[in-house]
């Protein structure tokens, strides 16, 4: 059945990302660039509103023309235009506009059943996966604060076109874990310089540089198994997104704090790199299994690389806590009291521990979602 919006069990596993997202968006309206409590809210507003009918709108051209206004939003919100989100909603634009006119495609539920050219299908996956490949690269970390923490257009745009059309192309399922996996090395293997060279930054560049790689490897952890064409992978993926969207924020919030709140800031580690008791554990408890059917090699490379993440974070994290004592003692600054967790740390926490304690009714719930845009239709269960 085509519809012109999918309130399908996809969409409602995006709503929650997308309200952390608005969160985060008027949290730093109202900090860092001091607008007002109504105009915070009103920006963040606008990021939930644009996210969720991207993710709900069934129709590809509609999709490009929302990402096109958020784009319009985003600069009236930040005053200047920044390459990266251009480049991606450039890609993402064009691979929809391909689909809607060569392919003749006016929803998303004919792509299960699209007769394309092969060249354009190619062409089309290759702009979706050229969008990913951006979303997940670190750079310019001075502008980390303008960065979403889940790439949500980029990874709805991916699910909804990229998964369905690449069911029928079998090197698909082969390339872009590969690509994926390497992409989630190299962040690794960046957060684990940073880690060591944790004396050598400004603290607030050196945190934005902590939460991009750890962005890139959750983010490539999601395209890895989003793409590895193996449903447990498919499922644990999803709620890696999710699960990474938490750990993200509570990383931040708690870094960002001065002097750093070392329990609220360990924790946000744990949720991170996955201990057992999170949501990230049941995530990718189930990412790995799901590898290990079809792909062992590459879950084997995403063991090791999780490891080297899980490393690295902790390197970092020790090294603000050594080099932050060292600069008050050298200024023979008094030991100030930790500040009280925030709220978004409190919540994001919070929500980790009772997924990761009682995972059943959200592995349903991404089970469905999965479903729904393997199959491109609203899946019920079955």
């Amino acid at each position: 059945m085509i519809s012109a919006w999918m309130f399908d069990a996809f969409f409602w596993l995006v709503l929650p990302v997308a309200v952390f997202e608005a969160l985060r968006v008027a949290r730093i309206m109202r900090r860092r660039q001091q607008r007002s409590l109504s105009s915070s809210l009103a920006y963040g507003g606008l990021e939930l509103g644009m996210v969720t009918m991207c993710a709900a709108t069934g129709s590809p051209l509609l999709f490009a023309v929302l990402s096109a206004v958020r784009i319009a939003v985003i600069y009236t919100r930040e005053r200047q235009w920044w390459g990266r989100r251009i480049i991606k909603a450039g890609l993402i634009g064009v691979a929809l506009v391909l689909l809607a006119t060569v392919g003749h495609v006016s929803a998303f539920d004919q792509l299960p059943h699209a007769t394309l050219d092969a060249t354009w299908r190619l062409v089309i996956l290759g702009l979706v996966c050229a969008a990913g490949v951006v979303a997940i690269v670190p750079v310019r970390v001075t502008d980390e604060p303008k960065e979403t923490l889940s790439a949500p257009l980029a990874l709805i745009a991916f699910a909804r076109v990229a998964i369905p059309l690449g069911a029928s192309e079998p090197q698909f399922s082969v390339v872009v874990p590969i690509v994926a996996a390497g992409l989630s090395l190299m962040c690794a293997l960046w957060l684990l310089s940073a880690g060591t060279r944790a004396n050598h930054f400004d603290p607030a560049v050196l945190v934005s540089e902590i939460v991009l790689c750890e962005r890139g490897v959750i983010l490539s952890f999601v395209w890895l198994g989003l793409a590895a064409g193996e449903h447990l992978a498919g499922v644990g993926a999803l709620l890696q997104w999710s699960a990474g969207v938490l750990a993200l924020l509570a990383l931040e919030a708690s870094l960002r704090r001065r002097p750093l709140p070392k329990p609220m800031a360990f924790f946000a580690l744990a949720m991170a790199v996955s201990l057992p008791g999170t949501m990230g554990f049941v995530a990718e408890d189930l990412l790995a299994h799901g590898l290990l059917e079809l792909r062992p090699l590459l879950a084997a490379a995403f063991v090791v690389v999780a490891a080297i993440n899980a490393a690295a974070l902790y390197l970092a994290l020790v090294n603000i806590i050594v080099d932050l004592r060292a600069e008050q003692k050298q200024r023979g600054l008094p030991q100030q009291p930790e500040e009280r967790p925030s709220f978004m740390m409190l919540a994001a926490a919070g929500l980790s521990l009772v997924v990761g304690l009682a995972p059943s009714p959200f592995v349903t719930g991404a089970t469905r979602a999965h479903a729904a845009i393997v199959q491109g239709t609203a899946a019920t269960g079955h």
